[in-house]
């Protein structure tokens, strides 16, 4: 049986590796920046040990709330073990609408992301300001995000603190 994830009104970030509280607490802590224009990330945290060892196809069987999150973030053995933390982010996908020509969209496309520009992907996919491919393209060849598209890169951050 599959263990339901919570509903969340923002996007939930789900724990999946318990191995290190501290790196947890710094992936919180990146994800929950707010930028020098006050954007921050809508996002819940999900910290359920029930989700441990869970790889994100079972976390998309436990029902995501589909009709209101675009992506669900991952944070997983890979995002603890890396000093930069990168973030799984998967697309939820979208239905088909034959009345505007659309195909729809398979859920589980992914990529990874540094916590600091989780507030950009997560604001702009979340109410549709871009698409899935602008954020993915911006990938580096490893897979990871590691540009914020106005900020630039996390050790181009202090140039923006007051």
């Amino acid at each position: 049986m599959t263990t339901q994830l919570p509903t969340t009104s923002d996007v939930p970030v789900i724990r999946t590796d318990f191995s290190d509280q501290q790196a947890w607490e710094e992936v919180k802590a990146g994800i929950s920046w707010v930028t020098p224009d006050e954007f921050e990330a809508c996002v819940s945290f999900v910290d359920d040990p029930v989700f441990a060892g869970k790889t994100a196809t079972d976390l998309l069987e436990a029902g995501p709330d589909r009709n209101t999150h675009a992506l669900m973030l991952v944070v997983d053995e890979i995002t603890i073990r890396s000093p930069e933390h990168p973030i799984l982010v998967v697309d939820l996908g979208s239905e088909p609408s034959p009345a505007h020509d659309w195909p729809g969209e398979p859920a589980g496309r992914s990529f990874r992301a540094l916590p600091h520009t989780i507030q950009e992907i997560e604001n702009n996919l979340s109410i549709a300001n871009m698409d899935w491919e602008e954020f993915a393209e911006g990938i580096d060849s490893d897979g990871v995000r590691r540009e914020h598209m106005i900020y630039g890169r996390v050790e181009d951050l202090d140039s923006y603190e007051d």
